[in-house]
């Protein structure tokens, strides 16, 4: 074990990392996780804050997981900032930085496992990112059987994998608590990003775009018919700004099947991505 500091420590081999989470355990101390890329900005922050509202022991997770990319160049591109990601951590007051090899997390014969859940699985994020879910889900499962938490928190800014991670641990009967919470935006709605990083300061301001038609949807969901809604909420916002949208629509918050109506269902939320520039995009906003 090395620390920053006496207030954090980091480890980087799994055997450390197991048993500090057992020795946790037997203490009787309830252990908060979470999982990141790394990058970090005030909404994985928002993440510790809560984890430490909830758990006596909170432990974040740094790994860009190679699985889970289905462009190698988008691989290769993100972003990573490792010392200044344990600074904003050590100034959050989390207990512990769990920053394993990519040797660690895969050793030999850990393999990536396939996973459907029909929509969860299929749709949106999932068609176009062909792998990607399966990905997700694995690494996932391994940081969990090493790091043990209680408790699990994701930000609903990925909505379709706070939803798979949640379908899985259910399915699989899975002993940890998956808790979501609300996407961090600036002030411009813009919501917060690892990715917003490779944004020129020119696209930064087109990216208010997607939220901008986000709330449009919200304030006006009145009008029921989906279509409609989405077409004139393109129209105002998308299309001005000549934004290369992949998908945009409102889905059924438990299957992420898609609405024709928004009265069809009791829970609804809109789901948008695309492209700046060459910097892809995702956002989503509850509707209800």
């Amino acid at each position: 074990m090395k620390g920053t500091s006496c207030e954090i420590a980091v480890l980087q081999h799994v055997d450390e990392m197991m048993a500090f989470s057992t020795k946790c355990r037997n203490e009787g101390r309830t252990i908060g996780f979470v999982p990141t890329m790394g990058a970090l900005h005030e909404g994985h922050l928002s993440l510790i804050a809560k984890a430490k509202a909830e758990c006596d022991v909170v432990i974040c997770s740094i790994f860009v997981n190679p699985t889970q990319f289905n462009d190698p160049k988008d691989l290769l591109l993100y972003p990573r900032t490792e010392d200044a990601d344990i600074e904003l951590l050590k100034s959050a007051g989390c207990d512990l930085v769990f920053v394993p090899s990519v040797a660690g997390m895969y050793p030999a014969g850990q393999e990536v496992q396939d996973y459907d859940f029909g929509t969860l699985t299929s749709e949106w994020e999932g068609q176009y990112r062909p792998g990607h879910f399966n990905g997700v889900i694995t690494i996932v499962k391994r940081l969990f059987e090493i790091v043990l938490p209680h408790k699990s928190f994701f930000g609903k800014k990925d909505f379709q994998q706070f939803s798979v991670i949640r379908e899985w641990v259910k399915r699989f009967e899975v002993d940890v608590e998956i808790v979501g919470c609300d996407t961090v935006r600036a002030s411009s709605g813009l919501a917060l990003s690892s990715r917003n990083k490779r944004l020129s300061n020119e696209q930064v301001i087109l990216a208010t775009a997607f939220s901008k038609a986000l709330i449009f949807l919200q304030e006006n969901k009145q009008i029921n018919d989906v279509k409609a809604l989405i077409e004139e909420a393109s129209e105002l916002f998308i299309e001005k700004e000549q934004i290369q949208l992949q998908y945009f629509t409102i889905a059924n918050s438990e299957t992420l099947e898609p609405l024709e109506n928004i009265s069809d269902v009791k829970h609804q939320v809109a789901l948008i991505a695309g492209f700046i520039g060459g910097v892809r995009l995702i956002d989503e906003l509850e509707l209800n």
